[in-house]
C-alpha cells in the first residue's frame, strides 16, 4: 500500500523512536526523539481533524525545536573540532530550507492531505536518514574524543 492511500485512509502511521536510531550521545538522542514525538504529534493534529491552527502550531514547534536541536548538534561538533562541521552545518541549513518551504506550502494551501502527508513524510525520512548516516558518523567521532580526553586525566 502506498503513502498516499494509507493517508487518505486514515491508518495509524507513526515514526517510531528505537535503539537502532540512539547516537550514543544521551542529549542528541534525547532531542532526536523529541522530534520523532513531534513530527507524529502533525500527523495526529491532521488525523484527529483538530483544525488548522492547532496543526500550523504543531508545525511551528517542530521547526522550533528543529533549529535549537541543529544549534545543540553545530556546538557539540564544534567544540570537539568534527572535521565535517561545515559539511554537516550545510545539510542542516538545507534542511531547513525545505522545511521552510513546508511551512509556506501548509500557510498558502492548508492542512490537506498532499501539504500533511508531503511534511510528515519529508521530515520524518530525512530525520532517520539523517540520524543513521551523518549523525552517527559525528557521534562516533564525539565518543572518540571523549575517550581521548578521558585517558588523558
Amino acid at each position: 500500500m502506498c503513502w498516499r492511500q494509507s493517508l487518505k485512509q486514515g491508518m495509524n502511521m507513526a515514526y517510531t523512536w528505537s535503539s537502532d536510531l540512539e547516537t550514543g550521545n544521551t542529549k542528541i538522542d534525547h532531542q532526536h526523539e523529541q522530534l520523532f514525538a513531534a513530527v507524529n504529534a502533525l500527523w495526529d493534529a491532521y488525523r484527529s481533524g483538530k483544525g488548522r491552527q492547532e496543526v500550523e502550531n504543531t508545525m511551528e514547534f517542530l521547526l522550533a525545536y528543529i533549529s535549537k536541536h541543529f544549534a545543540d548538534e553545530e556546538a557539540l561538533q564544534e567544540k570537539y573540532g568534527y572535521p565535517e562541521y561545515l559539511a554537516h552545518k550545510r545539510l542542516h541549513t538545507e534542511f531547513k530550507s525545505i522545511a521552510h518551504r513546508l511551512v509556506t506550502e501548509l500557510s498558502q494551501d492548508g492542512p490537506t492531505d498532499k501539504v500533511i502527508g508531503d511534511i510528515y513524510a519529508t521530515v520524518g525520512e530525512w530525520l532517520v536518514t539523517h540520524i543513521q548516516g551523518d549523525d552517527f558518523q559525528m557521534a562516533a567521532y564525539v565518543r572518540n574524543k571523549e575517550d581521548e580526553a578521558q585517558k588523558r586525566t
